[in-house]
């Protein structure tokens, strides 16, 4: 006796759409939280003191910021980053800095698609309190690669390097060197 062709047919169809019903999409294309180390250097003019000044430049760019062993994104592994803020009424103790108006503050990743860069905004903690602060840099992602996230960095009191003591001495403190670990939230 012969079998109807519909017979297999109808099963194998039951079977991939009971298959499908099952499968979480969901997760498929839930945005992924991004970590980089990173470690950077941010230069003062005029230098900090423990005497409150206006229009303090704070900048990282040379060397420029560098953001290593990323994950969460199999299209890039790491990326290096510029950045240029002014604060108002600083001190190394107190006063907070944003990102400069018209100033470049991008990331460019070694990416393998056509998202190399993300443009973003920052703000920072005041140096007194950057290793004390629970998020002491944060800020959100403007243009480009994860457009629409948020970042906030962590800073490793122990790689990082913060001479507060700089601060008393005539020619103020010029520089700091920071190591922590960037997180990435993407907008869900």
């Amino acid at each position: 006796m012969k079998r109807p062709w519909r017979l297999p047919v109808v099963v194998a169809a039951g079977a991939l759409f009971t298959a499908l019903a099952l499968y979480d999409v969901s997760s498929a294309g839930a945005p992924t939280v991004i970590t980089c180390d990173n470690t950077w250097t941010m230069n003062f003019a005029p230098a900090l003191t423990v005497a409150s000044q206006d229009g303090v430049t704070a900048k990282v760019s040379d060397p420029k910021g560098a953001l290593r062993k990323c994950t969460g994104d199999a299209a890039m592994t790491m990326g290096d980053f510029v950045a240029e803020g002014i604060g108002s009424s600083v001190t190394c103790a107190a006063g907070s800095y944003t990102n400069t108006s018209g100033a470049l503050q991008r990331v460019t990743w070694n990416a393998q698609d056509n998202q190399p860069t993300s443009t973003y905004t920052w703000n920072m903690s005041p140096i007194g309190d950057l290793l004390s602060a629970q998020s002491p840099l944060n800020g959100g992602i403007t243009e480009g690669r994860y457009k629409g996230a948020t970042w906030t960095m962590a800073i490793d009191p122990v790689r990082s390097k913060i001479n507060l003591t700089d601060c008393n001495s005539p020619t103020g403190l010029k520089s700091i060197s920071v190591a922590g670990t960037l997180v990435i939230t993407p907008a869900s």
